[in-house]
């Protein structure tokens, strides 16, 4: 089979539908042929002549650092190698400009598109966006595009009746996130004496890190032998950082930046009490995967498409909206370490591997390819 995928989001930006569509290339490339459209990044990806497949880069304008508004269609590559591939089905992982011309494209050829939502579209925009009639403008523009495509997929059932809020007139099939098994090799945890929380991920508003540590202004109410460790780069480190010095939590917060080594990450994850993840953003976030793999169980928060992968308690913590109770939730587990231990095990559980996610995938784009072919 030849799949030709599609994005507006891809390395060197940084994020989890850049990962998502490389981990998930690289396995159907193992059984398929594999084709990948995204954005000239204007900086290179060095690793990107090590790929098991191509990437054609369409030109694009950086809006920001790792956001490029993609021009597919001034972009005669993009094409010509389309037109070379001859793939049997297309699947767009963005609802941008690429989506907006494979949509164009598989209409014209008779070619199958699948287009997979990863993001909260509404929650995204109205942190980007001052103006709120923009955020209405948007989304007609996103759910047109989606509701363009011959089929539908999402990573999680949370996120079905928000795109139908949009307008979304078909049927969603979920089909969840894998992650890579031979990353991650759990080893034995070496806890230090404080309490150790992370984060991993990239640094900025909607990620709700703002309220992870209002959370733990809470907490240091009642005691404060614990650690929080933000990991990643973004454009709020200086924000999060003198909003931590601004509740007195200096000491017990500490934003690392972005930590590249694979096996220095491994240890942050193995060496961790717990992973604090209170994103409302993420739909079916990767890190809460690659934490769990680690044996560090997560704490989320109740809504979120992870709590759906989650039994509160068994493999790892659920707790509501609320910075006074996941205060309450935080004093209880670090009086619960040996009960942590055991969820971290237990955790293991959730962790699904590309092998499992790409059979999936195929099994969607088998069913359109006999659609077209009726």
């Amino acid at each position: 089979m030849k799949i030709a995928m599609f994005t507006d989001s891809f390395l060197p930006g940084i994020g989890g539908t850049e990962n998502v569509v490389l981990r998930l290339s690289k396995e159907l490339s193992k059984e398929h042929q594999v084709m990948v459209f995204a954005p000239n990044y204007h900086r290179p990806y060095a690793a990107e002549k090590d790929l098991p497949f191509k990437v054609v880069r369409a030109k694009s304008i950086g809006v920001s650092k790792n956001d490029y508004w993609a021009h597919p269609s001034l972009t005669r590559s993009v094409k010509r190698e389309l037109d070379a591939f001859k793939p049997d089905v297309i699947h767009t992982h963005t609802l941008g400009m690429m989506a907006a011309y494979a949509n164009k494209y598989g209409k014209k050829n008779n070619i199958p598109v699948v287009c997979t939502v990863h993001t909260k579209f509404k929650y995204c925009y109205e942190h980007a966006l001052k103006l709120k009639p923009l955020v209405s403008i948007m989304l007609k523009h996103v759910i047109r595009r989606a509701n363009n495509a011959d089929r539908v997929t999402t990573v999680s059932s949370s996120t079905i009746p928000e795109l139908n809020s949009y307008g979304l007139k078909k049927s969603v099939t979920v089909v969840k996130n894998g992650n890579d098994a031979d990353k991650f090799v759990p080893q034995d945890k070496n806890l230090s004496d404080k309490f150790t929380l992370l984060y991993v991920g990239l640094v900025i508003d909607y990620k709700n890190i703002a309220f992870s540590i209002e959370c733990l202004k809470e907490l240091k109410k009642r005691r404060s032998d614990f650690i929080f460790y933000i990991v990643g780069k973004g454009p709020h480190i200086k924000k999060f950082s003198r909003l931590a010095n601004k509740y007195g939590l200096s000491e017990n917060v500490v934003l690392t930046g972005a930590i590249t080594d694979r096996q220095k990450l491994n240890d942050m994850y193995a060496s961790s009490d717990l992973f604090f993840f209170t994103s409302m953003f993420d739909t079916d976030g990767l890190v809460v995967l690659e934490s769990a793999a680690m044996q560090t169980p997560a704490l989320v928060l109740e809504g979120m498409g992870m709590t759906e992968r989650i039994e509160d308690g068994l493999t790892g913590f659920i707790a509501p909206y609320d910075k006074v109770k996941v205060a309450d939730k935080l004093c209880e587990l670090m009086d619960s370490r040996a009960k942590l231990l055991e969820v971290g095990v237990n955790a293991k559980s959730i962790f699904i591997p590309w092998e499992k996610i790409a059979h999936d995938y195929v099994k969607v784009y088998s069913e359109e390819i006999q659609k077209k072919n009726k």
